[in-house]
């Protein structure tokens, strides 16, 4: 009889539950309120299909076969590595590529999603800022806010700069050549934006064949973000638990690949840094750390207010480490990270008069309103919001964190641990009511601060691990076919 290690059964009868939700067509949110959708258009390309499935099938082998590989072997070691960090990328490329036959190419959808003022809107602003100029866009920004499109208006400054940054390089004319967009192709992408979403304002902002050309280019860059958080998320693990299979794991992860070429790859790639910093300067305690943690810390919280959350996890996680350990942080170190968080809002008030604080108070009201907190029921997402993460968290990670934080209650009472800070401070955003619905995404930020100390209880066995990371890539998938995780308008 075989016997698998706690969190394999646990992810297993994760997943069993999620495979018995979609066949029971159960909703997944509240019904009335806010629900993913299930898809009305479930016809994608077979052969793609298939080959994403022998790319699971391939990552998951290599979790088993390189799951003994010790990192005191050296070259093995590092090939091992290598290796699966190689299959990853080709399993996430090929998730990116799976879209439903009305919207192929793959390349129009990735575009379309970047250039629609429905799905993010931060195109359109990347074009004002570059109307309006720099120094006249942050002044004003606070009394413009209100009058922004969806998303755009809840966000401070920071990601319509960044990309009006990678508007420019894709505007470049080597760049146009490249896109893998015929003309024909632009002319349907045209009808169909100016068809589903007519902009409000004059004819002029109508994206251009160069824009839309750009906006697959960006699409592409928040594509590479999300490869970038996951070295970094690996990088972080091995400092833990350095057993090469966890990149498998990781790849895995099902919200990780749902939202692939969209901003919240940026963000992903904000706070998984930012994490990597901290660890290396509670580890080290050296000012490089407090400035790097600073530096990464800030840029996350100039791109989203909402990233002060997970900024906050990693900060409680710091100052209880701190409390708990003899050696303590320097004052001067601890002064550095707190003004290098605050300081593109200083710097962007005392240069170009930026507004924080109004800036703040207009984007929370948008937020408020956009987020519809307020016309949804309490207690019903107080337990489905959970149930969501779970869906997006995998079973794979499900089942370790929970053997972690069980480990951590009867063994491990009140030493630090960032998973218990991340989880505690989740539960109290729940309790609160200020997030009802969609946490899949929005909580996707919080996976590899829960996951950082919970990969000590990752199972040993071969076997296990090829188990965890093939149910946990195919519900991903699975997931992906019958649900609208995501459509440009």
């Amino acid at each position: 009889m075989v016997r698998f290690a706690a969190p394999t059964w646990i992810g297993l009868v994760w997943t069993i539950v999620l495979l018995l939700a979609l066949g029971l067509k159960v909703p997944f949110g509240v019904p009335k309120e806010w629900v993913w959708e299930f898809r009305m258009d479930t016809r994608f390309d077979p052969i793609l299909v298939f080959v994403t499935i022998v790319a699971l099938a391939t990552l998951s082998g290599l979790a088993f076969w390189t799951a003994n590989q010790q990192k005191r072997d050296g070259k093995k070691f590092r090939t091992a590595i290598v290796t699966l960090l190689l299959s990853a990328i080709i399993f996430r490329a090929c998730i990116a590529a799976i879209v439903p036959q009305s919207w192929q190419p793959a390349p129009v959808f990735w575009a379309l999603v970047i250039a629609s003022p429905v799905a993010t809107s931060f195109y359109d602003e990347s074009r004002n800022l570059e109307q309006q100029g720099l120094t006249n866009y942050l002044r004003h920004y606070h009394e413009q806010l209100p009058a922004k499109p969806f998303h755009a208006a809840t966000h401070p400054p920071g990601l319509p700069m960044l990309f009006a940054v990678w508007r420019s390089l894709a505007m470049h004319p080597v760049a146009q050549r490249l896109v893998p967009i015929d003309e024909q192709t632009l002319m349907v992408m045209r009808e169909v934006y100016m068809r589903i979403a007519p902009p409000l304002k004059p004819d002029s902002l109508y994206p251009s064949d160069a824009d839309l050309k750009a906006a697959w280019w960006i699409a592409l860059f928040c594509f590479l973000c999300g490869v970038f958080a996951l070295l970094i998320w690996v990088w972080l693990l091995l400092q833990v638990n350095p057993n090469p299979s966890l990149i498998a794991l990781s790849a895995t992860t099902p919200a990780m690949l749902w939202w692939q070429t969209t901003v919240d790859s940026i963000h992903l790639l904000a706070i998984v840094a930012t994490s990597a910093s901290a660890f290396y300067w509670q580890r080290t305690r050296s000012t490089y750390g407090a400035i790097l943690t600073g530096l990464m810390s800030g840029a996350s919280l100039w791109l989203a207010f909402k990233n002060a959350i997970p900024l906050a996890c990693v900060a409680f996680w710091l100052l209880w480490k701190n409390l708990r350990e003899e050696k303590r942080f320097p004052v001067n170190q601890v002064a550095i990270a707190i003004l290098l968080t605050f300081a593109p809002y200083l710097l962007a008030w005392l240069l170009f008069g930026f507004q924080p604080l109004a800036t703040f108070k207009a984007a929370s009201a948008a937020h408020h309103a956009q987020a519809g907190a307020h016309a949804r029921s309490y207690l019903p997402w107080v337990l489905v919001n959970f149930a969501d993460f779970g869906m997006a968290l995998g079973g794979a990670w499900l089942g370790i964190i929970a053997v972690y934080l069980w480990a951590w209650l009867r063994e491990r009472r009140w030493q630090p641990s960032l998973c218990v800070t991340t989880l505690v401070i989740l539960l109290l955003l729940d309790l609160s009511g200020l997030v009802r619905g969609e946490v899949a995404r929005l909580w996707m930020v919080f996976v590899p601060l829960m996951s950082s100390e919970a990969i000590k209880f990752l199972p040993s066995r071969p076997l296990d691990l090829f188990l965890l990371t093939f149910v946990q890539g195919g519900m991903g998938l699975a997931l992906l076919i019958q649900l609208e995780f995501l459509r440009p308008f």
